[in-house]
């Protein structure tokens, strides 16, 4: 049985990185593999939630999709509080841009208060998230152009302090150690 609430729980991660890059499996992988009780959330799956009338960020971003992110990430931050407060360690994946306010970490970190917020960006090659992309069904099917649009949109993380992970040829695996490692997390 796994024991709750530990110190290095005291966060909510946050992942992220362009479309493709593997920021679901991830947070779901590492999830699975904590010692405590650990939730994964991923926005895509909220924002899924809405069923009739929808908006699509591939049909363009405007005030009906930027408002259902808005629901979905103030959701998702009620209930890492819910969670927490409750001895769960929390990971949550969103495609959260350096250089947009619309979808920022600026915006995370107001909706989720007091709770500390631990930021790590994938960033696999293009190729990689080309491959990764084609393997996508429905609506997360994005196009070649969108895809590079994306990435280059988030390569502005490449030029914070923020820990990055290229994660082009590792496993899912490898890439939890790699994750746990710059969390300086020993499991």
């Amino acid at each position: 049985m796994k024991t709750q609430g530990t110190a290095e729980d005291s966060f909510v991660l946050l992942i992220t990185g362009p479309a493709g890059a593997g920021k679901s499996t991830l947070a779901d992988s590492w999830a699975k593999s904590r010692s405590t009780p650990t939730v994964h959330i991923s926005l895509d799956d909220v924002r899924d939630w809405v069923k009739s009338g929808y908006a699509n960020p591939e049909d363009g971003w405007n005030a009906v999709a930027e408002q259902q992110y808005h629901m979905a990430r103030r959701c998702i931050a009620l209930a890492v509080r819910e969670y927490m407060s409750a001895g769960y360690a929390c990971v949550v994946d969103d495609a959260i841009f350096p250089d947009w306010d619309a979808v920022s970490l600026q915006g995370w970190e107001r909706d989720l208060g007091d709770i500390a917020v631990r930021l790590v960006v994938l960033m696999p090659s293009i190729e990689t998230l080309e491959k990764r992309n084609s393997r996508r069904t429905g609506h997360r099917l994005l196009s070649s152009e969108t895809i590079g649009i994306i990435r280059e949109q988030m390569s502005g993380w490449v030029e914070r302090d923020v820990p990055l992970i290229d994660n082009s040829s590792m496993s899912v695996e490898d890439t939890v150690r790699g994750l746990d490692a710059v969390l300086g997390l020993g499991e």
